[in-house]
């Protein structure tokens, strides 16, 4: 548990808010993937922590969140000012692995708010792998719901689609990564990273698998405690496809008896999966 200060809380877009805080100097930095959850509220009420996915880790500034107003605990957020306290757990989870380094191409696949640990993602690759190229699908149900559109330009080229038309491509992330791969705008191999509600990263799963490309998906959902408690974050995977490594082992997986299904907890094995990892299918049902 940490106090931190909160050093900029700004309204980037209607509703939404980017919060910079001292958190870089309090202990532990974070990774591109990981997250922080943060208490809400000056009493009991709300009474559960939020997560927040860590948004940019600034050189001497602090850690930066990007979040949108969507109940009383985000809305107490963004009231905070300059100077004021928050209390927060973390860095919490895994983060993306940065093993891309031997395909040329990065494609960060985001709807809406889940761009938020993908700018911390593309600002990783541009420090560590200044060689790498970046890609951006960016998107939203209408054209009045994007935003964000200079600072993701300046990752890299962004390709933009709506769900109406109303700009850039018309239809769903999966679509236009399909498109782009069948006319050559993006390589044959490159590697997925993506953010957004489950039906579209599943569909962003099977569009993988359909043109043979490998990818890592940073899931939402909602969270209790945020360490492994509560097993309110339960997510299927599929068994034959897990994916762990020394530094990210999976310790919360919780299997069936018969041993042919198994959960995962997105706080602790999480929010980072392997994109063909998780069972698409049976936690969409």
């Amino acid at each position: 548990m940490i106090e931190c200060t909160v050093l900029q809380n700004v309204e980037v877009a209607p509703g939404t808010y980017k919060l910079a805080t001292d958190l870089a100097a309090q202990g532990t930095l974070p990774l591109p993937g990981q997250f922080y959850s943060i208490r809400c509220g000056g009493s009991t009420t709300p009474l559960l922590r939020r997560p927040f996915s860590v948004h940019r880790l600034v050189q001497g500034r602090g850690v930066e969140f990007l979040y949108r107003v969507i109940g009383p605990g985000t809305s107490w957020l963004a009231e905070r000012r300059t100077g004021d306290p928050l209390d927060v757990l973390g860095p919490l989870g895994n983060g993306f692995s940065m093993e891309a380094e031997d395909l040329p191409h990065a494609v960060l696949v985001a709807r809406g708010i889940g761009v938020a640990p993908l700018y911390a993602l593309g600002e990783a690759f541009r420090r560590s792998i200044p060689q790498m190229r970046l890609s951006l699908l960016m998107g939203a149900r209408l054209k009045q719901r994007l935003f964000y559109r200079e600072e993701l330009e300046a990752l890299g080229p962004v390709h933009w689609y709506t769900d109406d038309g109303s700009e850039g491509f018309q239809g769903r992330a999966s679509d236009l990564l399909d498109h782009l791969l069948v006319t050559g705008v993006l390589p044959p191999r490159c590697a997925l990273f993506a953010c957004g509600p489950a039906s579209m990263l599943g569909d962003l799963a099977r569009m993988a698998l359909k043109h043979g490309l490998r990818g890592q998906v940073a899931l939402e959902t909602h969270m209790g405690c945020g360490f492994g408690a509560c097993l309110s974050c339960a997510v299927p995977l599929r068994p034959q496809s897990l994916q762990k490594n020394v530094r990210w082992p999976k310790p919360a997986l919780q299997w069936s008896e018969d041993g042919q299904s198994v959960y995962s907890l997105v706080c602790k094995d999480g929010p980072i999966y392997d994109l063909q990892e998780v069972d698409w299918d049976e936690w969409l049902a």
